[in-house]
């Protein structure tokens, strides 16, 4: 072999070994831990389609379901996307304190393996129904700054400590959503009780109480409240309709409220061992939407809101003919008013 072939070779070699040595090194640091590194770091929550939550005997599933999640435990009532991501932001923020190392008598003694009533696991799961992760939070440090981790679909998965306190909720309800109907009093038009009816006047901005008697005034508190119903109007607790929990109850209707574009609500009531039930209706009165050549854009428009709206309704009954919805006392006491709550009795 010439000289030049062997000086070419050992190159060659040399070069081969720089590069195996190069890339052994990134790797060593790439695993290194390092203090701050997030826990979840190459995790995209846009794959996430199911999170599963325990803490002792408490737990909740979301499905994630069209652009949202819903709660399985609930029959797959919709949850909250806010509460979701508020949840899924957590998470990936859940950065490292350091590493604390690993074994069955380690993961016991900090209260991972076998979980107690305090310990939290998250299982996620794709598309396919693949485990993307399982992690448990074990107890917190001395100090209460931070818990320590560990990843249970790793094998061999070390321990960390976080660098805070982590805070991941598995209580059913935090992660409904509760808002059923939002409204403004000003678009309320008009008001119908069991025994009263509120209506606002041409260019008036109240409602008024109809036939109030000329020696009387009517309590505008009581009037501002009812106005209000719709406005965030939200549950404690939901049910199938067909829950045996509420079977047997009789729902009359109390409230039906227009809107000043021609649609509106009926609730219905109903008590138990004072606790509180309601069913809601949307309805539209716009039946027909008539449509000629000569009108305005800002005819054609307005005609346009009022065909959206009655889908909307449409898709609102759809969904909340199915459940029956548990209210608080109060949202409950302004449903039920009467006549004579309305009316100042010392007024004459």
């Amino acid at each position: 072999m010439s000289n030049t072939n062997r000086n070419l070779l050992l190159a060659v070699l040399a070069l081969f070994l720089l590069s195996a040595l190069t890339y052994r090194q990134s790797v060593g640091r790439a695993d290194r831990f390092q203090r701050g590194q997030m826990f979840l770091s190459n995790l995209n929550p846009d794959e996430v389609v199911t999170i599963a939550v325990t803490q002792g005997e408490e737990s909740v599933t979301l499905k994630r379901q069209g652009e949202g999640f819903t709660v399985v435990e609930k029959q797959g009532y919709p949850a909250s996307n806010s509460s979701v991501n508020a949840f899924l932001r957590h998470l990936l923020g859940i950065g490292l304190e350091r590493e604390i190392g690993r074994g069955e008598g380690l993961a016991e003694e900090l209260e991972i393996e076998p979980p107690t009533e305090e310990t939290i696991e998250v299982a996620l799961q794709d598309s396919t129904d693949k485990e993307m992760v399982r992690l448990r939070i074990g107890k917190a440090f001395n100090n209460g700054q931070g818990n320590y981790i560990q990843r249970l679909d790793e094998e061999d998965g070390f321990i960390y400590l976080t660098s805070g306190s982590v805070f991941l909720s598995s209580d059913i309800g935090g992660f409904l959503e509760k808002e059923i109907v939002d409204h403004e009093s000003t678009e309320v038009q008009r008001v119908e009780g069991r025994d009263f009816v509120l209506e606002k006047p041409e260019n008036g901005d109240s409602l008024l109480l109809v036939d109030l008697p000329a020696n009387k005034q009517a309590k505008t508190s009581e009037l501002n409240r009812l106005g209000s119903v719709l406005s965030g109007l939200r549950f404690d607790e939901v049910f199938v309709a067909d829950d045996p929990e509420i079977q047997g109850l009789e729902f009359d209707q109390a409230l039906r409220l227009d809107l000043t574009d021609g649609s509106g609500y009926e609730l219905s009531l109903a008590t138990q061992d004072e606790r509180y039930f309601m069913k809601i209706r949307g309805f539209n009165t716009v039946q027909q939407v008539a449509i000629t050549r000569d009108e305005t854009e800002e005819e054609l428009k307005e005609k346009a809101e009022m065909l959206t709206r009655a889908d909307e309704i449409d898709d609102f009954n759809s969904f909340h003919g199915s459940w029956v919805y548990e209210i608080s006392k109060y949202a409950a006491e302004k449903i039920q008013l009467l006549r004579s709550d309305l009316i100042d009795s010392e007024s004459t």
